[in-house]
Order: structure tokens, then sequence, then C-alpha cells
């Protein structure tokens, strides 16, 4: 049963957490904002839409900064107990650093399920629509993904699709189709003026067909055909998002749709693997944060603190990126890239509580 030592630990470092994940928001949002004050007058863009896209890409920025607001917010609020000569009290009157350790852990839980809950079911949302209306704007209202192209492919076909609007209506889809075997052969390439989604299948409309056989080529036209793809609306509207920025839902439906065309998913998996194990490597950062307070740190000023755990941060951040594609690079499975960063931190945090400083 949490006491009242357990409660007042927890709320003085959920507190110092919230002011810090909301400070580096603040800080970042404003940064991007006045950057992106250049853009006034072009495309559409003016102070209020560069304020509403900002705006969009506030849920996306909580999931990156929160890792970095946890280890400042352990930090400061840990360290002014210190300061204090709380934690002595504290330690006084039995509670041992581990403890501590898990008091600060357990309180957090509450944001740490908020942030899955924002990861999970708002951001991929609101990252959609902060591309959607940056496109829109950028494009008149006419297209939501791209006006170079996205390829897909499906069994023994390549779709190029040009254009996805808004209404998720496809615009000049192009199929290659080629024979099975070792020798592959290109077959037909159809041409597609435009393609809906009608009744859980695609309607392709003024469709040209070039079919290649061993000594000419037959060209054919149709006004209508449907598509049997793999590939649905939920699987298009994906496309103009960054991997990190799916859901779990969304990344296990789209491996399983690349898997089913026998591409190479371990990009994806990669992803998937970290926000697994996302909740278990802000705990790892919760012990590092606490162990520098304990340890090297204890008798530091705050502005130290601070200074250390946005060095750290930042270090965190830059193995975590640089570590995990890299060993993807190499062959490893994409687990271990996953699992490896966090391991670090949790094998440094606990060597840090262990010394006796």
């Amino acid at each position: 049963m949490f006491k009242i030592v357990d409660r007042y630990i927890g709320w003085n470092v959920n507190m110092m957490v919230i002011y810090c994940t909301l400070g580096l928001l603040s800080l970042n949002g404003l940064i991007k904002y006045v950057d992106a004050l250049r853009h006034v007058g072009q495309d559409g863009f003016g102070y209020l839409e560069i304020l509403w896209y900002i705006l969009y890409t506030v849920p996306g920025q909580l999931i990156i900064f929160f890792p970095l607001g946890v280890l400042l917010g352990v930090v400061i609020a840990l360290g002014n107990l210190a300061s204090s000569s709380e934690l002595i009290v504290i330690q006084a009157i039995g509670k041992s650093k581990l403890s501590i350790v898990f008091s600060a852990c357990f309180s957090l839980i509450p944001l740490i399920l908020f942030n899955l809950f924002v990861a999970e079911f708002v951001m991929p949302n609101t990252e959609k629509m902060a591309e959607d209306f940056y496109t829109e704007k950028r494009a008149n209202g006419q297209v939501a993904v791209t006006s170079s192209g996205v390829w897909f492919k499906e069994n023994n076909s390549f779709i190029l699709i040009d254009k996805v609007l808004i209404n998720g209506t496809l615009e000049q889809v192009t199929r290659y189709t080629f024979s099975e075997g070792f020798d592959q052969k290109l077959q037909s390439i159809e041409r597609a003026k435009e393609g809906r989604w009608v009744d859980d299948t695609w309607v392709m409309t003024d469709i040209d067909i070039d079919t290649f056989t061993n000594h000419e080529i037959e060209f054919s036209h149709q006004d209508e055909s449907k598509w049997n793809l793999l590939l649905t609306p939920e699987k298009v509207s994906i496309v103009g998002v960054d991997a990190t920025d799916l859901s779990i839902r969304g990344l296990v439906d789209y491996i399983s749709y690349m898997n089913k065309n026998k591409q190479n998913t371990d990009r994806y998996l990669l992803v998937l693997y970290r926000k697994v194990i996302h909740p278990f490597m802000l705990f790892a950062v919760i012990l590092l944060a606490a162990s520098t307070v304990f340890g090297p740190l204890r008798s530091s000023s705050m502005g130290a603190r601070v200074v250390f755990g946005i060095v750290v941060g930042f270090i965190f951040y830059a193995i975590n990126e640089i570590l995990a594609p890299f060993t993807i690079m190499y062959g490893f499975p994409p687990i271990i890239g996953a699992l490896l960063p966090t391991l670090i931190v949790f094998i440094v945090g606990v060597l840090l509580l262990r010394r006796k400083v």
C-alpha cells in the first residue's frame, strides 16, 4: 500500500515531469512557429494556418519529448529533495534507494499510460491530419499524399499510384504484371485514369491495357474493371505517414500486408518493437535519473543536474536512433536493435546506483 512518503515523492516527481515536458513542448513549438513564419503568404499559409499545423504536430512531439521530460523531471525532483536533505530523512525512516526509485516509477504509471494512449490513438490521426493539412495548402486542396507517385507490390504485380486525393480516390494508377518463375517477363501494363473503393474492392475506370506476347503487343481499352487487391484505403492513407507515426495496430496490419507480398519488414518490425518496449525504456530512464541523484550528482547544484539530464538525454536519443538501424544494417534481428539501447541505459543506471559515492 502506498504510504504518505511514497505519495509525497510521487507528487514531486509527477509535477516536475509535467513541468519539464510542457516546457520542452512549448520551446519546441515556439521555435517551429518562428521558423515557419518565412512561409507566411506562400501556398495559402497565414499566421493562423501555421499555428494550426503546429498544433496538429503536438501529440507527436509529446511522444518524442516525454522520455527527456521524465529524465529531467526525476533528476530535478529528487535533486530538490536531496538538496533540502529530505532524501536523507526519508532514508533514515527506513526507505531504501530502491524503494524510493520504485515510488518514483509507480507514481509515473498514469503519465506513462497517458503517453501510450496518445501514441496509439491520438498521434497517428493528428500526424495524418498535419500531413493532409500541409499538402492540401501546398496543392490547393487537391492532393493528400504526394504528386510524385507511390509504388506498391502485389504478388507478381507492381502498382504505381500517381496521386491520392483527400477523399481517397486514386488518380493515374498503373499496374505492371510479370510472369511467375525465375525468368520473369512483363506480361501487361494497365493504366487506369481513376480508382475508387466500392464494396470492398477497387473499381478502376478508363483503362488502357498493353498486353505483351512473344511476337507482338496487343492494345485494348476497358471503361471499368474491378481490381481485387490486398491494398485497402487504410493502407493507402498511411503512405504519407512515417513508420514511427503509425500506431501499434497500424504497424501490425501493415507488416502483415508486406509479409503477404514477401517484402522486407525489418524496418517496420524495429519500429513496432520499440513502441512495445517504450514503457520499459521509460522505467530504465527513471532508474538512470535516480542513480545520478543518489550517486555522483547528489551534492551538485540544480544547474549541473539540469545540464547533466539534457546531455544524458541527448546521448540516449543518439544511441537509440543510431544503434537500432545499425543492427538491422548488419543483419541482426530487429528485436535486438529495439532492446539494446534500453538494456544499456538500465545497466548504466544500476551501476551508478550501486556506487558508493
